[in-house]
């Protein structure tokens, strides 16, 4: 029974009813990843929604000729919900950075227990609402951090040179 207990502790299920869980859960599958393995490539299909079930994944996207770290996902936290929303297509390169556990369900198989569920289906769009939300508040702050840090390497000759020697 702990197996399916992981998915109440998962915001996108939190007001799901144990027996949906039940039912949800039959259509998970799990997968180990080492580190340094790719578990997704920015820009190639992804039709699954995932959750870290333990380890750490490391979440970059590419940037001229690099790559650049957004964040770390750690157990009970999701990826590929973009997926479900738009094209099926990962908007960024997920690589285990420790033994990694990811548990995963297919959009078709997602997709089908909302269609057979819709009080289950209004719970998830508002937690997905509520997460996407969260994200785009932190997304905010990181952007705002920058343009003060851009606003001051401009404005002010003296932060110029220490920005320049701390980044040598």
């Amino acid at each position: 029974m702990e197996d399916v207990n992981f998915l109440t502790n998962v915001t996108l299920f939190i007001e799901l009813e144990p027996q949906e869980i039940d039912q949800l859960h039959k259509s998970f599958h799990t997968t180990r990843f080492a580190p340094g393995d790719i578990i997704l490539q920015e820009g190639k299909a992804n039709r699954a929604l995932h959750i870290v079930r333990s380890g750490r994944i490391r979440v970059s996207r590419r940037v001229d000729d690099g790559e650049v770290a957004l964040t770390d996902l750690v157990a009970g936290q999701t990826f590929g919900e973009l997926s479900i929303i738009e094209d099926g297509v990962a908007s960024a390169t997920l690589e285990a950075v420790a033994d990694t556990e990811i548990s995963s369900i297919g959009m078709n198989d997602l997709a089908t227990f909302l269609r057979d569920k819709p009080a289950a289906a209004a719970k998830f769009w508002r937690q997905m609402a509520v997460d996407l939300r969260r994200r785009l508040v932190q997304t905010n702050d990181v952007v705002r951090s920058q343009f003060e840090v851009n606003r001051a390497l401009a404005e002010n000759p003296a932060f110029r040179q220490v920005y320049a020697m701390c980044n040598r």
